[in-house]
């Protein structure tokens, strides 16, 4: 009976979730509207984290620029809260059975820098978090 409590009991941190507020594996959305208008996302993974609680992991497509010129081709993996997807003006443009996994890598390092405490979910739209970013890429050029 213990082992049989424990198995239904235990919280394992590669949970699979079907998704989170309507968001699940395999979507693609578009940003509609303002500085990234067309830039797209899909989601690569969703979960529930034993310490951080729900996540939606997605990877964006760009083109994303600084001032006039691509700078990036995308970001494999950005983990964000199912709130802040909700809040970022997106629209669904599709769904994608297979999916590459170049994102796997930042995931796995996100994963294992979460695991001590040291990384968290954006909690910002989808836009305030690639302005920053793009921002401080230009600061660094």
């Amino acid at each position: 009976m213990s082992t049989l409590l424990n198995r239904l009991l235990s919280t394992r941190y590669e949970t699979p979730v079907s998704g989170f507020a309507g968001f699940e594996t395999g979507q693609v959305w578009r940003i509609s509207g303002g500085e990234f208008n067309g830039v797209t996302l899909l989601v690569v993974k969703t979960e529930y984290h034993p310490t951080l609680g729900a996540a939606v992991h997605v990877s964006i497509n760009g083109p994303l620029t600084i001032g006039s010129q691509a700078a990036l081709d995308g970001i494999p993996h950005l983990p964000f809260t199912p709130e802040a997807l909700e809040i970022s003006d997106l629209e669904p443009v599709g769904f994608v059975s297979e999916q590459t996994d170049n994102w796997q890598d930042m995931y796995s390092d996100w994963a294992d820098d979460a695991h001590k405490g040291d990384a968290g979910l954006f909690s910002l739209s989808v836009s305030e978090i690639l302005g920053t970013i793009m921002a401080k890429l230009a600061w660094l050029d």
